[in-house]
């Protein structure tokens, strides 16, 4: 019975390795209550992913491999004022990120809201042929 476990955990692993090999973090800047920009990235597991609103606002992000369908996912939230980047809030949760987490933060003092969701992606492929 092992064995056969065994096997089939071997067989699968390559295939859940390739539907879960990272996180997608989708950004959305609503500036007083309307959608502004949508940037949206992939990065492997434990990398930090970079989206940016030039001049705007900047949110750095990483999810960690899921364990027991949970992942850590940190988040650094940085608004641009006077011509330098202030950091906002560094909020960070614990989330199935095959359901849909999300982490909101209004920036004090400014028309914009930042929602930033995680999602659990494979990697992307290219279209060429």
């Amino acid at each position: 019975m092992k064995k056969a476990l065994a096997t089939l955990v071997l067989f699968l692993s390559p295939a859940l390795a390739l539907a879960s090999d990272g996180a997608r973090f989708d950004l959305v800047l609503l500036e007083s209550g309307k959608p502004v920009a949508q940037p949206s990235v992939w990065v492997a597991f434990g990398e930090q992913a970079v989206l940016e609103v030039p001049g705007k606002v900047r949110v750095i992000a990483s999810a960690q491999a899921p364990s027991d369908a949970s992942s850590e996912v940190t988040a650094e939230i940085y608004s641009f004022n006077n011509g330098v980047w202030e950091r906002v809030s560094a909020p960070s949760m614990q989330a199935d990120l095959s359901k849909t987490p999300s982490f909101e933060q209004t920036i004090t003092n400014s028309p914009y809201k930042v929602v930033l969701m995680p999602r659990l992606a494979a990697h992307p492929q290219s279209s060429r042929s």
